[in-house]
């Protein structure tokens, strides 16, 4: 527990520098470096600070026993199957993620590469998502600690599928419609769910502009979701998946998708008054944590939906900084500070009270 209380307070510490005025100055006149000799100092300190990090939180990642993350066995076992027999159409792993595994495979048997080689590749498109287009790369990190660690730990199809919809999202806040739809369809073929995505390109700015009707629509959700209602649905419509409505991912966990939902509302809120919807690239990330809210509330239903909305949540540690700090939202530095910190408490709380939750404590390395 000493290593994650003490990432914990690292990250506090990066919170801190991420709002002074400083780094204020910065976003403003991003993405062009100021000219200001101190501002300059100070952003090249915050990126080697940042770099530091994500290598500490990648070697951890890379690192690890086979029993930290809730599927890290089950994926080595795996590994093992499709690089010795290569590709099984039979199984319900998608088509991209099976290549990964033959292509690991061709170069080493090794289980210990494997997570090696999965956790620079998650890392690596991150950091450079990341700096590409936060401009706040210190608030996006911490952020991304409280809310990815975790799930890096654990999902290795999800994660490689949620970097590669991260570009696509990126691709199409430049006007790359076609480029991104080929990403986001990448994607799909290492986690199938990445194909929810699709709805950025859907949701118009007329229903984006009706908060309160998001807000009804998504407490509509949430009481089908809990009431059981969703999941006859879920099951009349979707036969196929039809286990996962009556297994352990059903009815269950409802006090972590509460705070989820509570987390993403709060989100949604900021965003849906800082955001400009004649500004394509600003409807285009409220769109984007609209989502994210409708798919956590889907988790009282079935708490894999909020898996679903993990590609918004990532998306939303890069754009929660930028929107914050465009001149809508008052006293945005105290804002980010109350988020960070309940994100960090959280992620402190989660692994002392439910530590089956992620299997992260107590640490081990690979042996």
């Amino acid at each position: 527990m000493v290593l994650y209380v003490s990432l914990t307070i690292w990250m506090f510490l990066l919170l801190l520098i991420g709002l002074r005025k400083d780094a204020q100055t910065v976003v403003d006149l991003w993405p062009a470096k100021p000219d200001d000799v101190i501002v300059s100092r100070n952003l090249r300190v915050c990126t080697v600070l940042a770099v530091l990090t994500l290598a500490v939180l990648w070697f951890l990642t890379a690192f690890r026993a086979e029993t930290i993350g809730n599927d890290t066995k089950i994926y080595l076992y795996y590994f093992k199957i499709f690089s010795e027999g290569g590709i099984d159409t039979t199984r319900s792993f998608e088509l991209g993620y099976q290549f990964l595994n033959v292509l690991i495979g061709k170069c080493t048997s090794s289980p210990h590469m494997f997570l090696i080689v999965v956790a620079t590749v998650m890392y690596l498109g991150t950091a450079i998502a990341l700096f590409a287009d936060s401009k706040n790369i210190l608030l996006s990190l911490c952020l991304f600690f409280c809310a990815f660690l975790s799930l890096y730990f654990a999902m290795l199809r999800q994660g490689i599928a949620m970097v590669i919809a991260l570009f696509a999202y990126q691709a199409l806040k430049k006007g790359k419609t076609v480029g991104s739809a080929l990403l986001f369809f990448c994607a799909t073929l290492f986690h199938s769910s990445a194909a929810v995505c699709f709805l950025l390109y859907f949701l118009p700015a007329k229903l984006l502009k009706k908060r309160t009707l998001i807000i009804i629509a998504a407490l509509a959700c949430a009481l089908l979701s809990a009431s059981g209602i969703l999941n006859a649905i879920g099951m009349a419509l979707l036969p196929r998946y039809a286990h996962y409505f009556v297994s352990r991912y059903a009815s269950s966990g409802w006090l972590a998708v509460s705070y989820e939902v509570v987390r993403n509302l709060v989100f949604y809120l900021f965003i849906s008054i800082a955001a400009d919807l004649g500004n394509r690239e600003e409807k285009l990330a409220l769109s984007s944590f609209t989502l994210l809210l409708m798919f956590s509330v889907f988790g009282y239903a079935v708490n894999l939906f909020t898996r679903a909305g993990q590609y918004f949540l990532l998306i939303a540690v890069v754009e929660l900084p930028n929107l914050m700090f465009n001149g809508r939202i008052k006293n945005p530095r105290l804002w980010m500070f109350l988020i960070g910190t309940v994100m960090l408490a959280s992620f402190l709380v989660t692994l002392l009270l439910r530590p089956d939750w992620n299997h992260l404590y107590p640490y081990e390395f690979w042996q």
